[in-house]
């Protein structure tokens, strides 16, 4: 019998989807494809932070005469009563996209992915984390009747691959908090030996000290601001990242950038690298140095070497005033997404409002018992 021309298929053994790494990475290389969209980084979505949480991988996958033409990693999990299919990520603040190739039908094929998120793997509740509002996944996640939120977040990204000169581009700027570029190192620089330094998988023992020590300062930070997420607290996602960057292979994924002095890390920035697009994943700086602003150097760097590079610069979800600086106010939206794709999906939506009114309801309740009593 013949093959069909065109098959879909859902991956959940992890041998499968292993194999299917050479075919992925030549979608990727063909696709311009985000860092997070490697098979490598993909796979250690899985190895080390997925599969050590009890998911199970739903990978779905798209082939037309044979020829693989999209991948879309997801994990299922239980929660309580319910299944819940999310994408397959290090399950920090990770974007939501489909690694597809540009063609004609390139919205079919997002079409026929998202038909078999829900009627085939068995979701009772689909996340959709950080999806871009200018794309098919969302136009078709969003137009369900089930969608229970949509939480609205700005992105902004410097479109530096159309810059060809660093001074050019930075003169252009003008001052961010009263500080021209290349201002803040020069004043630091007066206090030491000052270093910036990009690290890549030959420097393995330093990135895992600092990834350790950046986690560190992340959480001091946290506390003082009282802003905490379950990732800082999280063993998988800081042994995803010390794997993403000591990972060897043909092309290199992520890189730790150090801001020291003195030989004394400062501020650590680690960046994600795609085909055409650089992303700003993590970073954390010496709250000690605070007034120094460690932090804002290690940032400058990092769009500097995207630009001599001639990759565009993703700073990830965020309103802070140095993401619009840099990306020339170039603001995009991205929506992360809850849907209930079954009635009983809707019922542990509706279980969690009510929990969460009774518990907003109840220190109202004892204040008023208090004042009564008085």
């Amino acid at each position: 019998m013949n093959e069909p021309s065109s098959r879909l298929e859902i991956v959940s053994d992890p041998v499968e989807f292993r194999a299917l790494q050479q075919e992925w990475n030549e979608l990727w290389s063909r696709s311009e494809g985000r860092y997070f969209q490697a098979f490598p980084v993909c796979w250690l979505c899985w190895t080390k932070v997925a599969q050590p949480r009890g998911r199970k991988l739903c990978c779905i996958t798209l082939r037309e005469q044979g020829r693989l033409v999209m991948v879309w990693p997801l994990v299922a999990y239980r929660k309580l009563c319910w299944t819940v299919v999310r994408p397959l990520a290090s399950e920090s603040t990770d974007y939501t996209s489909i690694l597809v190739e540009d063609t004609p039908a390139t919205s079919i094929a997002i079409d026929r992915a998202w038909d078999a998120v829900q009627k085939k793997i068995g979701a009772d509740i689909i996340l959709l984390p950080y999806l871009n509002a200018e794309s098919r996944l969302f136009e078709v996640a969003s137009a369900k009747r089930g969608v229970v939120t949509k939480i609205a977040h700005p992105a902004a990204v410097g479109m530096l691959r159309s810059e060809s000169d660093w001074d050019m581009f930075s003169a252009s700027l003008g001052p961010l908090f009263k500080n021209k570029p290349g201002a803040l190192e020069r004043r630091l620089s007066k206090k030491g030996n000052l270093k910036i330094r990009f690290l890549g998988p030959e420097d393995a023992e330093e990135n895992v000290r600092l990834v350790d020590w950046m986690f560190n300062c992340k959480r001091q930070w946290a506390d003082r601001v009282d802003k905490s997420g379950e990732w800082l607290h999280s063993a998988e996602y800081r042994n995803f990242l010390v794997a993403l960057l000591n990972q060897t292979g043909t092309e290199v994924l992520a890189r730790l950038v150090v801001v020291s002095l003195d030989g004394a890390p400062l501020a650590v920035d680690i960046l994600g690298m795609g085909k055409t697009r650089v992303d700003d994943l993590i970073g954390g700086f010496d709250p000690a140095y605070s007034r120094h602003s460690p932090g804002a150097i290690a940032t400058e760097h990092c769009v500097k070497w995207a630009l001599e590079h001639r990759l565009d610069f993703d700073f990830g979800a965020g309103s802070e005033k140095y993401k619009s600086y840099w990306s020339r106010n170039h603001i995009l939206t991205m929506w992360s997404v809850q849907i209930a794709n079954t009635r009983w999906g809707l019922l542990a939506f509706k279980a969690e409002n009510f929990c969460q009114r009774l518990r907003r309801q109840l220190p109202l309740a004892e204040k008023g018992k208090t004042h009564a009593s008085a």
